[in-house]
């Protein structure tokens, strides 16, 4: 009868050292680096790209954060929360019902007129946002947009790694190597495959080995393709 792995919540690591760079995210690190100088009229930045292509770490590694508002939804918009803060992060930009339309306006609005930064994160660019707001469709229109590409597989297996790492999961080269030559070419699929071999070894009471890796990318395979 196979284990049922105890499932320990581990946070992943967002500082800079094990941030992975490669082609796919370049672009987008270098719009962060350019802040504050970023595009008028509104100074603002979208990053946007699949879920687990490591906006939010990126974010992470954005200058501006230590001076800027953290938001992951905004239902009105509140002259003192922004009164000192002339920079903002928003995150989980296109999740349903996180942002209302009016205080998005008055928020760009408030960017401009202290010439503050804006910097969105979404999984689409936000100039596909929808809203009956003309006046907030045209100001989203005018941000710079970045895209987070699918990795390549130096990338691929990069990313990988670093998800075995944050699992505390010990694994060779060799089966690195194995897996990204088998696996879907996305940032999901690497986080979801991690997690499913660091269960399986738990289950297994063994190291990760080919066998494992082989057992979870068969199974799930019809998935991937």
């Amino acid at each position: 009868m196979q284990q049922i792995p105890l499932r320990l919540s581990l946070p992943p690591s967002y500082d800079e050292a094990s941030f992975v760079q490669g082609p796919a995210n370049q672009l987008a690190c270098d719009w962060l680096a350019k802040w504050p100088d970023w595009p008028l009229p509104f100074r603002a930045v979208n990053i946007f790209g699949p879920s687990g292509s490591g906006k939010t770490h990126l974010s992470c590694l954005w200058p501006g954060r230590h001076e800027a508002v953290l938001l992951q939804g905004l239902a009105q918009f509140d002259e003192e929360l922004f009164a000192e803060r002339r920079h903002v992060l928003l995150d989980d930009f296109d999740q349903p019902d996180r942002y209302d339309d009016t205080a998005l306006f008055h928020l760009f609005n408030h960017i401009n007129s202290c010439s503050g930064t804006l910097l969105i994160l979404s999984q689409q660019p936000v100039a596909h946002y929808s809203s009956e707001l003309s006046d907030l469709l045209s100001r989203l229109r005018s941000v710079t947009a970045q895209e987070i590409h699918l990795p390549d597989d130096g990338l691929l297996r990069d990313v990988l790694a670093k998800h075995f790492t944050d699992r505390q999961c010990a694994v060779s080269a060799q089966i690195l190597d194995y897996i990204v030559n088998r696996m879907e070419r996305s940032f999901a699929a690497a986080q979801q495959i991690a997690s499913d071999i660091d269960e399986l070894a738990l289950a297994r009471k063994t190291p990760v080995s080919l066998s494992v890796a082989r057992q979870v990318l068969d199974r799930c395979a019809p998935k991937l393709i």
